[in-house]
């Protein structure tokens, strides 16, 4: 039998040795989620809800029997939409990956939200000896505010708490007065009222892919609170008997909170 010579046989061993580091490095590679896909940030977000509010404010516009009826014009159905863009997006470190290890999660940690609706409030009733008034509210905000949101994991809801104050573009709030057989409709058309607000809310995931590590749906409720503010400089009196006047008033000074409760969903494009 024929020994091999030296140099072959360390050749040999370094091409072995050589095969094994590569082979150890490759299952390295894969082990330590290299080759993952990057996450799937949110590029903007559509919100469509609808709820409720209650509230009232501390100026009495009159009595109803012995009641005391308080000026209330955030009180009623109130229909959303927003959109909502991403200032300061994430990577969250998800370390309960299952197959590659560790895998980048994208949040929002921080949006602008445009919001604009259609509300209908009641103003409060009052009844005395010159009639009975019934107040109504019609406008349509546009509010521009910051949402600081975070999550409790892939799939999982997230929370989120944010303020803002915009403007009610078109307002029109309207007293029914009724006063034997005379009725009348007092017109008022405020310049441009304003309000601030402060929002909590939760987010629930209902498309939520793990590949994208985002979901396409997602249900919302959400908690608002609403301080508005309008000045009244006159308004126009239309009666039933065709007679028509605007009666000038001194820039009174109107403001009421509002509590609403809205759901509704959030589309993520992504």
């Amino acid at each position: 039998m024929t020994m091999r010579s030296p140099k072959f046989m360390l050749a040999a061993l370094l091409v072995a040795v050589m095969s094994i580091t590569a082979h150890a490095q490759d299952q390295g590679d894969a082990g330590d989620g290299s080759d993952e896909s990057e996450p799937q940030y949110t590029l903007f977000s559509f919100k469509l809800s609808g709820g409720y509010g209650l509230g009232r404010s501390r100026q009495i516009v009159g009595f109803s029997g012995g009641d005391a009826v308080y000026y209330s014009a955030g009180q009623g159905v109130k229909m959303d939409l927003a959109l909502d863009l991403p200032l300061l997006p994430i990577s969250v470190i998800n370390s309960d990956g299952e197959e590659y290890g560790p895998e980048k999660v994208p949040y929002v940690g921080l949006e602008a939200e445009l919001a604009s609706g259609y509300h209908i409030a009641n103003g409060g009733t009052t009844s005395d000896a010159n009639g009975t008034v019934k107040r109504s509210y019609t406008y349509i905000p546009i509010t521009l505010g910051l949402n600081a949101r975070a999550s409790f994991g892939p799939g999982l809801p997230s929370v989120y708490i944010g303020a803002g104050g915009g403007i009610h573009l078109k307002a029109i709030y309207e007293d029914n007065v009724t006063n034997g057989t005379l009725t009348s409709v007092r017109t008022y058309d405020p310049p441009l009222p304003f309000e601030l607000y402060g929002v909590m809310g939760l987010e629930i995931p209902l498309m939520y892919s793990a590949d994208d590590g985002n979901s396409m749906l997602d249900l919302f409720g959400q908690l608002r609170l609403t301080e508005a503010t309008n000045y009244i400089y006159e308004y126009t009196n239309n009666a039933s008997n065709g007679t028509s006047t605007v009666v000038k008033l001194g820039g009174e000074a109107r403001s009421a909170s509002n509590l609403a409760f809205n759901l509704g969903i959030r589309i993520n494009l992504y």
